[in-house]
């Protein structure tokens, strides 16, 4: 059986969307920074874990899904198209978005994707997991806690370092560890969550996703298999490929229009769906 070597060095989102081609290749050692190896060894398909630096496989395929200048020192018999190009110009003039990350990952590994779970599914239940951070400010949805407050059932939130402000007031903890990240997903009837790594590791456990969209759109790439994204229409979208600081255009009505009661009955009609 052929011995693959999958790159990509992080972060949270795109090592999660990477299992939709390790599931497919199986026999899979993932080469990733050390931060993520909790997560990467959980993959499907994934035997073992490596760091830069580390020796590979004898006779492994090597395929690159970072493709930047660390990932270039280490020889390839694949690399990921980036399609810098086509994302600028998607902000810049609104052209069609790139190609979705997974189907690039595919078309590199020279597989179909499988579709998630792609880590061991968690248990489904009545509680409303909530992912209020985002690394970019206009990524963040401002009604979290009028959502936790309409939810009838548990609500629990996660982030990341240095999201205690947004995670705290509604009664989640913050990362400290993988294991107590994937115990916050346990029991989730639905995740919700704006355009993160957490959105996507909710979909990689089998859990239904509710996307929130803003700076970037339900297009550009990133979205889970499964998932509802919600999103309005307007002009000035996409405004960044990553997200920014402030809205270019001061009101960030991406977001801040998106109100409670619709992001409510998505989530409540995912639940329904998934019973």
């Amino acid at each position: 059986m052929t011995v693959h070597v999958v790159i990509r060095y992080s972060s949270l989102g795109d090592i999660v969307l990477a299992g939709a081609v390790t599931a497919a290749l199986g026999n899979v050692w993932f080469l990733t920074l050390p931060r993520y190896h909790d997560l990467a060894r959980r993959l499907d398909g994934v035997v073992g874990v490596l760091a830069p630096g580390d020796p590979l496989p004898a006779g492994a395929r090597v395929i690159d899904l970072h493709h930047n200048l660390r990932s270039l020192r280490v020889p390839a018999h694949a690399r990921v198209e980036r399609q810098d190009l086509r994302r600028r110009a998607r902000v810049w003039w609104k052209a069609p978005p790139a190609d979705p990350v997974v189907t690039r990952y595919a078309r590199a590994s020279a597989v179909a994707p499988r579709p998630p779970p792609w880590l061991p599914p968690a248990r489904h239940g009545d509680a409303l997991v909530l992912a209020p951070g985002a690394a970019h400010a206009t990524k963040r949805w401002p009604h979290w806690q009028a959502l936790a407050a309409a939810w009838p059932g548990p609500v629990r939130a996660v982030g990341g370092p240095g999201e205690e402000a947004l995670v705290g007031p509604l009664g989640g903890t913050c990362e400290a560890g993988f294991e107590r990240t994937l115990a916050a997903f346990e029991g989730a009837a639905v995740v919700c969550a704006g355009d993160t790594g957490l959105l996507h590791l909710g979909a990689a456990l089998g859990l239904p996703v509710v996307g929130l969209f803003g700076p970037t759109t339900s297009t550009d790439g990133f979205f889970s298999y499964g998932g509802r994204a919600l999103e309005i229409d307007l002009a000035c979208r996409p405004c960044a490929r990553f997200g920014g600081a402030t809205c270019p255009v001061g009101d960030h009505l991406c977001l801040r229009g998106l109100d409670v009661d619709t992001v409510l009955q998505s989530c409540l009609a995912a639940r329904r769906a998934a019973a």
